[in-house]
């Protein structure tokens, strides 16, 4: 699985969400505004051969962004984002009930000349179980892209993301975006890679895949707490890998709702410096969320 969790990661880091982002130059006081909600339904847990019972998540994100524009080829994106994960777990599994991350979102694009784009990002912010916050929970995410415009129909990007605290700190790749055919559009940018169809002029559906996790500081004690002392002030990565399918409804002409649903088909949580792995097996998911732009 080692060399599919690579994969994913480095596709992950390549393809932050290119939509959207790919014109911010040219937007002026562009304000959007987010609220996600979703549930990994339960599923096995278990380390290494032993089974440890059943486990679930529950997703909560909030984000507001706005763009700046300083001139046409340069802008700045600020901002910030709030996100909890909470997790239903057996009776002594040596893994928090929550961890959330509060983030400040720094980022700027340079419009290098009609046909490219450079963007680079920061999310300085507290990754934690806010347990007993400290210097240790605070991390700074950072990623670099380079975007490239074939055409109308096609787009390509470069890109690489650090985060020392995650499993894997340094990654990077390539995506594309092509919309192939009159109202199809093939995304291989994770962490939502997708097919997407404009049934409507205000309905898109889409089937594909899809990343979500994190790398959080526990508290000092957790791990005395838990029976594995070894486990105090470490980092902890969470990951989820999906597929599945559902709808993006353009509810008026700022508002659009999405819902997404599937399989999980993997679901882990690692702490690298302790050397300890749990494995989740698969489970249903389901995630709403809201946006709105200004």
């Amino acid at each position: 699985m080692k060399a599919a969790e690579y994969l994913c990661t480095v596709l992950a880091a390549a393809t932050l969400t290119l939509v959207g982002e790919m014109n911010a130059a040219e937007r002026r006081n562009s304000l959007s505004t987010s609220a996600e909600f979703g549930i990994s339904g339960s599923g096995g847990l278990s380390q290494g051969t032993v089974e440890l019972g059943e486990t679930e998540s529950l997703f909560t994100r909030l984000r507001i962004m706005d763009t700046i524009p300083v001139n046409p080829s340069y802008s700045w994106r600020i901002g910030g984002e709030w996100e909890r994960i909470g997790f239903g777990l057996p009776s002594g599994v040596p893994l928090p009930n929550t961890v959330q991350s509060l983030e400040l979102k720094l980022g700027n694009s340079w419009r290098l000349n009609r046909r490219s784009l450079v963007q680079f990002d920061a999310s300085p912010g507290i990754y934690s179980d806010f347990e007993d916050v400290g210097i240790g929970d605070f991390n700074i995410p950072i990623s670099a892209r380079y975007i490239f415009i074939q055409s109308t129909n096609v787009q390509w990007v470069v890109a690489a993301i650090g985060d020392p605290k995650n499993e894997i700190p340094v990654v990077g790749g390539v995506g594309l975006r092509w919309m192939f055919a009159t109202d199809w559009t093939l995304d291989l940018i994770l962490p939502r890679p997708q097919i997407r169809y404009a049934a409507r002029e205000n309905l898109t559906l889409h089937a594909g895949g899809g990343l979500k996790g994190g790398a959080y500081r526990v508290g000092e004690n957790f791990g005395t707490r838990v029976g594995r002392p070894e486990l105090n002030d470490e980092d902890m990565t969470y990951r989820e890998i999906r597929v599945g399918g559902g709808f993006n409804w353009k509810v008026t002409p700022k508002i659009s709702a999405l819902f997404d649903g599937g399989w999980v088909i993997d679901r882990r949580f690692s702490f690298k410096d302790a050397r300890l792995q749990l494995n989740g097996k698969g489970a249903p998911y389901f995630q709403l969320a809201v946006n709105a732009n200004f």
